[in-house]
Order: structure tokens, then C-alpha cells, then sequence
């Protein structure tokens, strides 16, 4: 079908948010999508729930699979996808009505491959608060790169053609940062056009990611993630963009993201696991990269603190 959208949705033990979540997708004033929810061995209610909606709306399509992590789930999306774009959302998460409508008219009228918005969060005790970055258009890698910019992976809309051309998938078994990873790779290859409203509403909720205790061996695979990415862009050095000046930005940003990595693990008390990290090559070959000197002031007193590779010094991190 003409302009179809596919909306893959994730979704594993989410039956108090999913109903929420495909009713914002039924609310969209643009009704030319199917979306593909991809039920990731839930103990919850969470099928019936989507049960119950597709016997009442055959735009929506359940897929089942043993769980596989999130990852995983949206690469089974992706590959039933019949849609000419493509969108993602989390089952906890919501659109504003007119997400759809705003995004793919800024892709057909710009004549881009890709669009995408700012995004509210939405926290347990209803507080909202409208979370964007500044809004860039164009070929906009670097702005990402270098954090000047952010896009959210529900916050999106994209030539599905675009993806299956770069081969782009999501890492499997990453635990953390995977999205990024993904945007990271896909922002390489798109120009882009930025809808400066707030229109996903991203929830903030007790288990996610985001509230619970910070364990590094999880989000050591945020770094990677992004090594990865690094890595992806400059096997395939776009034509948008100057060489020399993507590869030290992107080799700075690594740097920066494991320097800020290691004084988490610092401030959580990880000392001799902080320690072994700076003991090795690659580290310390990463880190290399980074230039102090160009650091704002309080990252430049935290970097002093992490070189220091004294847990007396380490004990400081605490007050920050």
C-alpha cells in the first residue's frame, strides 16, 4: 500500500502500559499503518491484552518469541515489515495524535528520508516534563556525534528502503544503548528533517533502565555500543561529510563516553574494576583521544580525578 507505515512495538511484561500504547497508535490522525507488536515471552498479561485490540482492529499483528531481549524483538519487526516507513515504539510508551501526520508530511514536503521530534517524559507520579535537544536539520551525523543534538528512537519516522540498504539491524544481546548505536549508524546515511514539537511521550517507570541501580557490566554495553557505531561510520565514511574531521570527532566522543563511563563506575564504588579498565590497551588507547584541555571546567576537575588512579582521589567523586 501507498505511504504504508509500519509501527514496530516491542513489548515484554507491559500489561499495565500496552493498552495505553496501542490506543495512541489507534488515536493517529494518519490511518494508513500496521503495526507489528512483537510479544517478547511475557508472564504478564501482556498478549491477551494485544489479543483483545487485534480482534477488534486487523491493522495490528501479534508475533511470538521466546525472550530475547529488545533488541532481538525489534529485528523480528523489522523483518515482517511491509510498510514504506518505518517507526518504533516501546509498549510503555505513547504518540500524540498527530505524531505520525507531522513527521511523515515533514519527509514528503522537505523531500528528506527521515524525520523526527521532541519527546516528554512521563513519570510515575504524572509529572511530565518536555525533554528536547536542539532541533537540527540536514546532514546532522556530527551534531549527533558530538551530543549537540538527540534523537529518540520513538520519536522517529524512516524510509524503510533506507535500512534495508545499509543493512541496518540492532545488536543483539547489547543491554544497554542499543538505540543510540542504531541512530548513530542511520543518521550516517540520511538527510534529515527535525519537527520541533514534542510529540512521544517516553515513560519513566520503577525497573526501567533509567531508575534502576547502576550496574557497569550493563552499561559497559552502552560504550561498545557506540565503539561499534564509530567503527560502522568509518568503514563506510559518508560522502556528506569531511574524513579527517568525522573520524577525530568521533574518535573524541568514545573517548569522552568511556571517560564519563569510568567516573560512573568511580562514583559507584566500582575501584578495582575502574582500575583493571585503565590497566588495559584499549583503554588507555581510547582515552588517548581525548583532550582535556578542550573539557568544560567541572569535566576537566573530574577527568584530573579519574587519571588520578588513586582511590583516595576516587573517594572525592562522591561529592559530585
Amino acid at each position: 500500500m501507498n505511504n504504508l507505515i509500519s509501527i514496530i512495538i516491542p513489548a515484554y511484561n507491559v500489561e499495565k502500559y500496552i493498552g495505553e500504547c496501542l490506543q495512541s497508535i489507534q488515536q493517529q490522525t494518519v490511518e494508513n499503518w500496521q503495526a507489528i507488536i512483537v510479544e517478547d515471552g511475557s508472564t504478564d498479561k501482556t498478549p491477551e491484552i494485544v489479543e483483545n485490540i487485534i480482534a477488534h482492529d486487523s491493522r495490528f499483528r501479534l508475533i511470538r518469541q521466546t525472550n530475547a531481549g529488545v533488541s532481538a524483538a525489534r529485528n523480528t519487526g523489522l523483518q515482517a515489515a511491509s510498510g514504506m516507513y518505518v517507526a518504533f515504539l516501546d509498549g510503555d510508551d505513547m504518540w500524540a495524535p498527530t505524531f505520525l501526520e507531522e513527521l511523515l508530511s515533514a519527509i514528503e514536503t522537505q523531500r528528506v528520508d527521515m524525520a523526527y521530534c521532541g519527546y516528554t517524559h512521563l513519570y510515575a507520579n504524572g509529572l511530565r516534563r518536555k525533554f528536547s535537544y536542539p532541533y537540527a536539520s540536514g546532514h546532522i551525523l556530527l551534531e549527533v556525534i558530538q551530543g549537540k543534538t538527540q534523537i529518540h528512537i520513538g520519536a522517529m519516522l524512516v524510509k524503510k528502503a533506507l535500512l534495508d540498504q545499509a543493512g541496518l539491524q540492532f545488536t543483539v544481546g547489547c543491554l544497554v544503548g542499543q538505540d543510540q548505536e542504531f541512530i548513530w549508524k542511520l543518521v550516517a546515511w540520511v538527510k534529515i528533517k527535525a519537527v520541533p514539537q514534542e510529540l512521544m511521550i517516553y515513560r519513566i517507570r520503577s525497573g526501567s533502565a533509567v531508575t534502576a541501580k547502576w550496574n557497569w557490566k550493563k552499561h559497559i554495553h552502552a560504550w561498545y555500543g557506540f565503539k561499534r557505531a564509530a567503527d560502522y561510520v568509518l568503514q563506510h565514511l559518508p560522502q556528506y561529510y569531511d574524513c579527517q574531521q568525522l573520524s577525530q570527532a568521533l574518535h573524541e566522543r568514545i573517548a569522552y563516553k568511556l571517560y564519563k563511563f569510568i567516573w560512573r563506575m568511580i562514583k559507584n564504588n566500582y575501584y578495582e574494576e575502574a582500575r583493571q579498565l585503565l590497566k588495559s590497551e584499549e583503554c588507555n588507547k581510547c582515552l588517548a583521544c581525548l583532550n582535556p584541555q578542550q573539557l568544560k571546567f567541572i569535566d576537566k576537575l573530574k577527568y584530573q580525578i579519574v587519571s588520578s588512579r588513586q582511590e583516595k582521589g576516587w573517594k572525592l567523586a562522591r561529592f559530585f
